[in-house]
């Protein structure tokens, strides 16, 4: 059975995450991974990963063109951004959604299939005022090939724990 490129992609992030609930969520959705396809929403149980679950969001993916709409926003993201987004799009939430890059590497999951990382200080304005930010994208497809949603995590750090040389 040959790997599919999502499973590589998680395991080339895994070393990089430093934050032990983020590396949590992403080690399970790695065991419930099927190899050869994405996982799907049904094969998710937040119960596996109660550390995570307050900093989670999961968004719906809509296609041509690419809107997300917020499912569930954790209450630790709620009190970052100041605001629940659930039952939004992004593209609401956020007028100048192009020139955001919590848009733009949602695109990037729901169009490639493979999880995406980031660490540094966001360019994206909330309430803990840019402090830095780790965090990953996950795709999900219940289908197995099209990404229908992206599962979400987001640490914010003091800024004692931001990275040298900006994001990853």
């Amino acid at each position: 059975m040959t790997k599919h490129p999502s499973i590589e992609k998680a395991e080339e992030i895994l070393p990089l995450i430093r934050h032990p609930a983020l590396r949590g969520l992403l080690e399970y959705w790695m065991s419930i991974h099927p190899g050869d396809r994405m996982p799907g929403r049904q094969d998710f149980d937040p119960l596996a990963v109660p550390r995570a679950l307050p900093n989670m969001v999961l968004t719906d993916v809509e296609r041509e063109p690419f809107r997300f709409r917020v499912r569930l926003m954790g209450t630790a993201v709620v009190k970052a951004m100041g605001d629940d987004f659930t039952g939004r799009y992004l593209d609401e939430v956020w007028p100048d959604s192009s020139d955001q890059p919590l848009i733009a590497h949602r695109v990037e999951v729901a169009g490639s299939g493979l999880p995406n990382y980031r660490h540094g200080v966001s360019p994206t304005k909330f309430r803990l005022d840019f402090l830095p930010v780790e965090r990953i994208f996950l795709p999900f497809a219940a289908d197995g090939r099209q990404v229908d949603m992206i599962l979400s995590m987001m640490i914010y750090m003091s800024r004692a724990d931001a990275p040298a040389g900006g994001p990853r």
